[in-house]
């Protein structure tokens, strides 16, 4: 085969492997969804948040759609979040971005970023989606339980009415009591776990970039068959 035919066939595979690796999906579930969940807890009426802490990926940096497995439809706000990335909860995680949808139920749900956000490799991201006003007996959120438990974050509003020792509204800028979903937000108080509940279902796409090396060979190639034709 001759060198042209070579590179060129070398690239034609190249071409449609970078397609085919077009995206990057950030996950921790295990995409079984056999179960739901809020963190209201009973009869109670709660503002709800739940998080997933993932690591960006060199490459894509790029964060374009988040997905959210929903139980219920409800109006939901998602929320990216860059965390200070030392291994605990998201309790000092900085909102970057937020979006409203409705949510639709026994699915995934889509949402492409109006403003798609780039964070740095490395980076510790915090996916999450709050919940306004979700009664005892709506359940926005899909659990795969994975037999890992903790390994999604939640936080909710407080209330002395609800038996809490004091009142705090929920606040998507501020995660500092949000903890694993295997902890209480305070001593004693109720735990999601116990209840078997797992990893929810929050994913996030990055956009894969090619690396240089092969937009190098995609445009070799495409000089030498401009040469060639020439």
């Amino acid at each position: 085969m001759r060198p042209l035919r070579i590179v060129s066939a070398l690239a034609v595979m190249l071409l449609l492997n970078v397609t085919a690796q077009a995206t990057f999906t950030y996950q921790i579930d295990n995409n079984v969804f056999d179960s739901s969940m809020n963190v209201s807890d009973t009869s109670e009426t709660r503002d709800n948040w739940i998080g997933n802490v993932f690591t960006i990926q060199a490459g894509a940096e790029k964060i374009t759609h988040v997905q959210f497995h929903a139980n219920d439809s409800w109006p939901v706000t998602l929320g990216i979040y860059r965390d200070n990335g030392d291994g605990t909860p998201p309790q000092a995680a900085t909102l970057l971005y937020q979006q409203n949808f409705t949510s639709t139920a026994s699915a995934w749900n889509d949402i492409v970023l109006t403003t798609p956000q780039v964070l740095a490799a490395g980076d510790k991201m915090v996916v999450g989606i709050f919940a306004a006003a979700v009664p005892g007996d709506k359940y926005p959120y899909s659990v795969s339980k994975d037999t890992t438990l903790g390994r999604s974050y939640w936080d909710r509003n407080y209330s002395t009415a609800l038996g809490d020792p004091s009142n705090y509204p929920m606040n998507m800028t501020d995660l500092s009591k949000a903890v694993g979903t295997n902890q209480a937000l305070i001593p004693g108080g109720w735990v999601p776990a116990n209840d078997n509940c797992s990893t929810v279902g929050i994913r996030a796409v990055g956009e894969v970039v090619p690396e240089p090396a092969s937009l190098c060979l995609l445009a070799l190639s495409g000089l030498m068959l401009r040469r060639k034709r020439s």
